[in-house]
């Protein structure tokens, strides 16, 4: 592939970069197969709100599966392709490729969460998969956000004295003591304890610990980007306060409008962690397994608007950080000019 595939979005664009075939040769699956091996894609791109690699895809055109798709800020590039167009570099791609890549190309986040929702909504099989998870060092990584769910479960089950408490962070591992007699006595206090049948508690833990997970990598996003838009907005404080450049009132105008923007997504997201932790909460009060099933819906209903308001938030608070990652790096003129080029656009 020799060029770039760029799709206009709400929240700005998305374009194809070629991997180059030495970086990635799956073998060519049936439709509805995932195509990849855990090694074969770089763990960052799993985890990316911003970034998709089309090998972990049920892609059967052997050239999509080298190539990732990924957000941008900006229609900029050369030789970019619109979607309608790629038969024009894959003259044999097959139909279900093309419906594949041009559904993916609209949603307003790459996440593994997202993608999950809009490929069952195309009928792509996509549970029980280790496809669409997040990385294992990402989930280690989340560990210090998540430890609070996983105690509060093992103090619900074995009371809150127990020593498992703080040293359970993967509430799976409940069932999976070597000792057979010990998981069943596990399986038992936890089904007793959530008034379920013994057979479900696998399912419940499983689920349980997916949608905290999914909690927590949001919160994480979150919390990695707030210091970027700290340091936007101050440049913007200062740019409006400079005593030349506040006399030019569309520059004032189009940094007021950032500055609301931002901080509205900021403040949306944290209203919405704030309801989790409100509802879970209320569910423990009471726990239940229909009680945690309202729970997952609750986030789960919530996963693609949180996907898209921080790939929003992430890929603009990159864009400027790699433009300026110290205050040192340039002046006010200079970030105003920026401001002016980059950062409106697509907001």
């Amino acid at each position: 592939m020799s060029g770039w595939i760029l799709c206009t979005l709400r929240q700005g664009f998305v374009r194809l970069l070629d991997w180059g075939a030495s970086l990635l040769m799956p073998n060519a699956q049936m439709a509805g197969v995932f195509a990849r091996k855990e090694e074969q894609i770089d763990e960052s791109d799993i985890d990316s709100l911003s970034v998709l690699p089309l090998g972990i895809l049920p892609m059967q055109t052997a050239g999509l599966r080298n190539v990732r798709m990924v957000k941008d800020s900006k229609n900029v590039g050369t030789g970019l392709i619109y979607p309608g167009n790629l038969h024009d570099q894959f003259p044999t791609m097959s139909p279900d490729d093309h419906t594949i890549v041009r559904a993916v190309a609209e949603l307003h986040s790459f996440d593994v969460y997202s993608l999950r929702i809009a490929l069952r909504a195309m009928g792509v099989k996509v549970d029980n998969t280790e496809h669409l998870c997040l990385s294992g060092s990402k989930q280690q990584e989340l560990q210090s956000y998540i430890r609070p769910f996983t105690e509060r479960l093992v103090k619900q089950i074995y009371g809150s004295d127990s020593d498992e408490a703080g040293a359970v962070t993967d509430v799976s591992t409940l069932f999976h003591d070597p000792d057979v007699n010990a998981a069943r006595e596990k399986l038992k206090n936890i089904a007793g304890s959530l008034s379920i049948s013994l057979a479900d508690v696998p399912q419940f833990l499983e689920d349980y610990g997916d949608i905290y997970l999914s909690v927590a990598y949001y919160r994480s996003c979150l919390d990695m980007v707030r210091p970027v838009i700290e340091d936007f907005l101050a440049s913007t404080a200062e740019i409006k306060n400079h005593p030349q450049m506040k006399q030019n009132f569309e520059m004032v105008k189009v940094c007021t409008r950032l500055e609301t923007k931002f901080l509205k997504l900021q403040e949306v997201l944290v209203g919405r962690f704030e309801v989790f932790a409100k509802s879970t909460d209320e569910m423990w009060a009471n726990m239940s397994a229909e009680k945690f099933g309202d729970f997952k819906k609750l986030v789960e209903d919530n996963h693609t608007a949180l996907g898209g308001l921080l790939c929003t938030l992430t890929v603009k608070m990159n864009l400027w950080h790699n433009k300026f990652p110290t205050r040192h790096v340039a002046g006010p003129s200079r970030r105003a000019d920026f401001i002016m080029t980059d950062m409106r656009q697509g907001v």
